[in-house]
Parts: C-alpha cells; structure tokens; sequence
C-alpha cells in the first residue's frame, strides 16, 4: 500500500505578525514549510498533499510540481482542514501521514520510524507525542488504566487533574485512508472554538480500531513554531544539527555558535569557516576554502583555495585562487575567474570577471563582460544606467583602466588596451589603442591672491605695528 503524506498549511499564523503565510515565514532563509517538504521527500512516503487557505498563491508557487494541492476555503479548524483533501486521499489505498506545516524539524528518519512502528503494530491510527516537564499550552495524550490511549483533550478543556498529564499531543498522525473520512464526518463542531478538531477522532476510533502512540524520543523535532520567538528556538537547534554535522565531516568552523549554515548548503571538508559568517541557499564551498568572519554568501558556489573575509556574495560563483574582500559585494548572476581580485570596497553585479583580473578597491562593474587579465584602478566604474534601461559593458583581455575611469554603456573596449586615468569614456575604443578622454588642465596664475581679499584687522595688531600711538592713528 502506498503512503501519503499531508501537510495543514492554511491558517494565517496571526502570532507571527506577518503578511506571510506562517508556513512560508523563514527559517535559515528558507520557508518553514519546505524543510517538511524535504524531508517527506526523502522519506517513504510516496505522494505530498498540502492543504491550503490564506494566501494560497504564495504556498502554490513555492511548492509547484512538488506536491498536490488541497484548498481549505474557510479555516474551521484541523479536522475541517483534513477533510479538505478527502477528493484526493480517500479513495486511495494506504495510510496518510498528517502533520501540521509548522513543525519544520521532523526528519525524514523519524517518519521512517513512524511509519514502521504503525505498521509493525498494525495500527489504525498512530498518535504521536512527547514527553514535557512544562506541558502548558499543549493537548494532552489521555489513557485508561491499561495504557490505552482514550483521547487527545485540549488545554482549555483539562480537567484540573488532566493538567498533570506530561505526554502531550503533537498534531502528528499516521492513518489509515478508508476509515480517515468515514470518522471525519462524526466529528462535531466544538462550540466554544467553533472548529472542528482533528483530535476528536482518537476518541472516536478507540473502541472499533487499534489505535496507539508513537512517543518522540526528541521533543525538538515534533515542536511546533508558533511565533517569532519559536523560530529563534527552532533555527538554534537547526543551527547547532547542522553544524555538528559538517565538522564531523571535517569542515573547520572557528566558535560555531556564531556560524549559520543552510540546511541545503554543501561544504567540502578542508574549508575553514571564521566567525559571523552566514551560508543559505544552495551553496556549495569547495575544499581549502575560507570563508569569513563576518560573510555572507547565499546560493553561490566557491571555489577551491578561495579566500572571502567581510563580504557579501549573493546568486553568484567565485573560481579558484581568488580572493575577495575585505568589504566586497559580489550580487546576482555573477561569475568570478581564477586568481582573480575582488578588493576593498568593490561592487560585482550581473557581471562575468574573467581570470587574473583584479578590481583591487572602490569598484563598481554592473552589467558587463569583462576579460581575462584587466586591471581596474581605484575609483573606476562601469556606469551602466541611464536612469530608464542597463547597458552593458564588454572589455577585452589585458586591459589596463586607470583610476577614476568611468566608463559609459553601452561600450566597448578591445584587447590591449591602455585606458588613462581620469578618463570618461563614451565611445568604444579598438585593440591596442590607448584612450584618453579628460579635459586640458587650465592653471590660473595668482587665483588665490585675487580671489581672497585682506581681512580686517584688529586694534591690537594695528597697534603692535605702531599705526596707533598715545590713542592717536598715525596716518
């Protein structure tokens, strides 16, 4: 039999206190609800359902061709929402694996886990808890005096002894299809909510269907992220499994409290990562590699033997042997060479550098395409916006650019060629040719003497050079 996994993604999150939907709120720089996605992906489930409601648009881009989509028109609670997706789950054979969207940590090893103890126990339903010293605030797991689970009772319904209980519900099910939605449609609205909850159907199935728990043995990957305090919870115990994971590996990480890695990033071992230093996205840091402090690089690829400290990349790849920064901004779709130079101060965006090229400090190069072995002085910029449209910029190989050289797009510049300083170029400019384009200095003599005029003087300096005598001004 197939399995299914279903994910609750409809509610607005309002704890969140943001415009998103709270399964799309970032953690590490990727949405919440794409860690669960991944994770069932590499799991033994076979097919993913998300059901959906507020701003339903911003969910179906992020997971398009990923999953199946399930729209809870009005959010009436869980059980309203499982029963969104009864025209795509009920007539399949299987169990459905069901977990609220904002329980970013669960692994796919655990739902392997899961999954083998419901069928192992040849479950009808598994519930799935945890243990809380401090159980506040969550639905707790009630049993009978042989063990067996009873029900899931809210924390507003406790009785004052229900209270004590320390196994809490989770929001995480395994079920079987065929008996899901027949036990949905005797689930009633609870009257003080008005909601229909999932919960209710433990009580409902304990009689006629085997039903058991599954006890996580770590609450943290079962948690769920309720407000922006919860998402710093969740990124530190994402950060710290995440971390541990590539030093095991032979990554080198220097106070690896300071140090954010994406759950999606690869690094080869031999790379060494300084402090205050962020890596999200699809990254990928090849071997001998340093990177940081205080970097941040996000769905770029570095290079071996690259060299990063106090810059940004961002969407970008880096070759081998270069080094960028200090205070360097590499931007979107740019592609820096071999033993290169990015210096000081230097801005790359939408650019290709090539090989041996060095933009040593206080550098602009936008839209452009530049050769292998140029030199850039300081102060020199490609000025590729005319304040309506971006031109491009092309500068062949062993070009030398002086400092202060702007260079206006659309243009460009051939190989071999020598560019003075101070220059402002507007034409293109032929191989080997060398090009200045700067006003005849004009030197106006004796400007300042004419220009300033004296000041007038005080009474003591006048009468320190004897022009005043006895209160009499001599003439």
């Amino acid at each position: 039999m197939k399995r299914y996994g279903l994910i609750l993604a409809a509610g607005k999150g309002t704890r969140m206190q943001t415009d998103l939907p709270k399964c799309a709120y970032p953690i590490l720089r990727k949405p919440m609800i794409e860690y669960i996605v991944d994770h069932m992906d590499k799991s033994v489930i076979d097919e993913v359902v998300v059901v959906v409601g507020h701003k339903k648009e911003v969910l179906e881009e992020m997971l398009e061709g990923r999953v199946l989509f399930a729209e809870q028109i009005e959010q009436l609670g869980t059980g309203h929402a499982v029963q969104a997706a009864e025209s795509i789950l009920a007539n399949k054979e299987g169990s459905t694996f069901i977990i609220p969207g904002d329980v970013p940590l669960v692994t796919d090893v655990l739902i392997n886990k899961i999954f083998a103890a419901h069928d192992e126990m040849g479950n009808d339903l598994t519930v799935v808890s945890m243990m809380e010293d401090y159980p506040k605030g969550y639905g707790r797991i009630v049993r009978d005096e042989y063990g067996t689970i009873t029900g899931i009772v809210e924390e507003l319904d406790l009785m004052p002894h229900q209270k004590e209980i320390k196994e809490v519900n989770t929001g995480i099910y395994i079920v079987n299809n065929k008996i899901l939605f027949d036990v949905l449609k005797q689930v009633k609205l609870n009257e003080r909510k008005k909601e229909y909850y999932l919960t209710d159907i433990v009580e409902l199935m304990h009689k006629n269907y085997k039903v058991n728990s599954f006890v996580a043995r770590h609450p943290h990957e079962t948690m769920g992220v309720n407000d922006l305090y919860g998402i710093s919870v969740a990124e530190k115990y994402l950060r710290e499994s995440i971390n541990k994971k590539h030093m095991l590996s032979g990554v080198s990480i220097i106070n690896p409290e300071t140090v954010t890695i994406g759950q999606g990033v690869i690094i080869d071992k031999g790379v060494v990562i300084y402090p205050n230093t962020t890596i999200t996205g699809n990254s990928y840091i090849m071997q001998n590699t340093t990177v940081g402090p205080n970097t941040e690089v996000h769905n770029s690829i570095i290079d071996e033997n690259v060299h990063v400290k106090h810059s940004f990349i961002f969407n970008s790849k880096v070759g081998e042997n270069t080094t960028v920064g200090p205070f360097a901004h590499i931007r979107e779709n740019s592609s820096i060479g071999r033993n290169a130079r990015i210096g000081n101060y230097v801005e790359i965006k939408n650019s290709r550098i090539g090989d041996d090229t060095k933009i040593a400090h206080l550098s602009y190069v936008g839209d452009s395409e530049v050769g292998k072995n140029v030199n850039f002085g300081a102060g020199s910029i490609t000025v590729n916006y005319d304040g309506v449209l971006k031109h491009k910029t092309i500068i062949g190989d062993n070009v030398f650019i002086g400092c202060n050289v702007n260079l206006i797009a659309p243009i460009s510049i051939g190989d071999n060629v020598f560019l003075a300083a101070g220059s402002t170029v507007t034409k293109d400019v032929p191989t080997g040719s060398m090009a200045i384009a700067r006003n005849q200095q004009v030197t106006k003599e004796d400007y300042y003497k004419n220009l300033i005029k004296p000041k007038p003087r005080g009474i003591e300096e006048r009468i320190a050079n004897k022009e005043i005598k006895d209160g009499v001004v001599k003439k």
